[in-house]
């Protein structure tokens, strides 16, 4: 009996906290689709309590409410892919997740708003947030200043392009001791390839 109710008991725990990915998602929610945006949003609004109010709260309790999210969100994308809100929810998740420090959930739910709604006015700052999740949880610079670089190139005239060239010359031109100048006017202009 032990050796089926534990592994019962782990799934039913692990579904209830939001872990795994939106693929591991294969039960239904039984919510409709308002209820679980209202869901989302109720941790959402706990997540910006704690976040936005370092001083009250511990940061570490970030985590919790951003796997509650990740299975409203994750629930959404299954049952209502097509739901008008849906870029929204996956734009605050994304941000959400960057915040608490989830690069992998981050990517997911930015890539996925750009990839199904790639006409949506969004998707300019998701990729921003791409290429700030890059840059600040993976460490990965030359991924950043690409993903900064397909952000201008491709949405040249909103306020994301210019924080993404703003973010660019950061990375190219470090805070430095010396007094010499770099040229970073021609990192932005030339794209790397791989």
């Amino acid at each position: 009996m032990k050796k089926i109710f534990l592994p019962i008991f782990t799934a039913v725990l692990l579904s209830s906290c939001g872990g795994g990915s939106t693929n591991d998602v294969s039960v239904s929610s039984n919510l409709s689709e308002k209820e679980l945006i209202g869901r989302f949003s109720k941790f959402k609004s706990q997540f910006d309590e704690i976040f936005n109010n370092p001083s009250k709260y511990k940061q570490e309790d970030l985590a919790p409410l951003t796997d509650s999210m990740a299975y409203f969100v994750d629930a959404l994308i299954l049952e209502y892919p097509k739901s008008s809100q849906l870029a929204e929810v996956l734009c605050e998740a994304g941000v959400s997740s960057l915040n608490s420090r989830d690069g992998e959930r981050s990517e997911k739910y930015l890539t996925y708003l750009i990839d199904s709604f790639p006409d949506h006015s969004l998707v300019p700052k998701s990729m921003y947030f791409i290429g700030r999740t890059k840059e600040v949880l993976f460490n990965d610079l030359e991924g950043a200043k690409e993903a900064y670089k397909v952000l201008y190139r491709s949405f040249p005239k909103t306020d994301w392009s210019e924080i993404a060239k703003s973010s660019i010359k950061q990375i190219s031109t470090p805070i430095l001791l010396e007094s010499e100048s770099v040229n970073s006017s021609e990192d932005l202009d030339t794209a790397e390839t791989k």
